[in-house]
């Protein structure tokens, strides 16, 4: 599984934003070491109730599939049941969508227990309803003369025992939040600093350089899924720098509800350092898909926030003018600079440069003074 794979997505009108995506999902199976082979994009108005994409287009899917023996086929939204038996009988091989991918990857990287727990029960509340297919896809797996079906009486079973599961886990969750909110009280009289971000766009580097530790980074995604909290001192005054699991548009929702514990962080910091991949493509549709959330889903429109566009020394040309142009901010490479509205402060840094790390740790203190006025 993840070793030959194709993606599949469709777009209405924007081909450029259904390629990232597409990008997005090769970067992931990374992760694997997965190879893409080759990427298949069509125009729809609406996914294909049976087949997601049109059937004549399934067909020419088909030929490439048993052509170079493809053993994965990943398609860029959540597949319903009926979508899934319909194109593996079709495709004959292993067929995957965004959120399942996403979902063995927080299984990959998941090492603490309660990371753990989370990931198991997103992954219980998404194969809950797809059941029926899970059995019917082990007994092509099996094979052999005269092996019958599981009939409805095991479903039903097994439906009743992950119901059972996804209860159990919720309770130790529960018990397990609990705790976080009584450390959570113990500091109180801390500043505590939220690094929220699109997945890989440096959180854990500059946590790193501001508090001098040796934290693992990877270029690659989701290398952090628990909330990590750190300190450091600035003129005598401790600050908590938490680092919260990174933003991916199309991210599963029920993945979101297993994380929770990340956003009640993000909502009872006193300081929201946004932190923005200056080089990276799409770069306002990326803060738009984080500050979207962060103000309609976590409701935090009274929260200092603080925009930080990192990685400064990496910037191209077309993201300059695109910033220029949507925040009113001239940048020029490898120059340090700050910016205030009434709302919200932007500051370009590169982690390389320790002046620019210094001059960061001055904003956040003196942001920290008017707080505490």
């Amino acid at each position: 599984m993840y070793n030959k794979n194709i993606l599949i997505g469709i777009f209405k009108t924007n081909k450029n934003q259904s390629i990232e995506y597409l990008n997005e999902l090769n970067n992931l199976l990374k992760i694997f070491k997965g190879i893409v082979y080759k990427t298949f994009l069509q125009r729809r108005f609406k996914p294909n109730n049976l087949t997601f994409v049109g059937k004549g287009y399934l067909d020419k899917i088909s030929i490439y599939v048993k052509k170079n023996l493809i053993d994965t086929v990943i398609f860029d939204d959540e597949l319903s049941l009926s979508q899934i038996n319909n194109i593996e009988k079709k495709l004959k091989c292993f067929i995957s969508d965004r959120t399942k991918l996403i979902l063995d990857i927080f299984s990959y990287r998941a090492k603490t227990s309660y990371a753990k727990i989370q990931v198991k029960l997103a992954k219980y509340q998404y194969l809950l309803p797809r059941l029926k297919h899970m059995w019917s896809h082990l007994e092509r797996q099996k094979g052999g003369i005269g092996l019958r079906g599981p009939g409805e009486k095991e479903i039903e079973t097994d439906r009743r025992l992950i119901r059972q599961t996804i209860i159990n886990l919720k309770k130790k969750l529960k018990k397990i939040n609990n705790q976080i909110f009584i450390q959570r009280k113990n500091r109180k009289n801390k500043i505590s600093l939220s690094l929220v971000g699109y997945t890989n766009v440096g959180k854990t580097t500059i946590i790193n350089k501001i508090t001098k530790q040796k934290l693992f980074t990877e270029n690659k995604y989701f290398t952090t899924l628990d909330t990590n909290v750190n300190k450091f001192y600035f003129k005598n005054k401790k600050f908590l720098l938490i680092d919260t699991i990174g933003f991916l548009r199309k991210i599963p929702t029920k993945l979101i509800e297993s994380f929770k514990s990340s956003i009640i962080e993000i909502q009872n910091s006193d300081i929201i350092l946004h932190i923005i991949d200056i080089s990276t493509t799409f770069i306002l549709d990326k803060f738009l898909y984080v500050t979207n959330f962060l103000f309609n889903e976590l409701n935090v429109y009274n929260k200092n926030i603080i925009i930080v566009f990192n990685k400064i020394d990496k910037i191209k040309n077309f993201n300059k003018l695109l910033i220029k142009k949507n925040f009113g901010i001239k940048i020029f490479k490898n120059k340090y600079l700050i910016y205030k509205n009434k709302k919200m402060i932007y500051i370009c840094i590169s982690t390389k440069n320790r002046k620019d790390i210094l001059k960061f740790k001055r904003l956040i203190y003196n942001v920290t003074l008017k707080i505490n006025k």
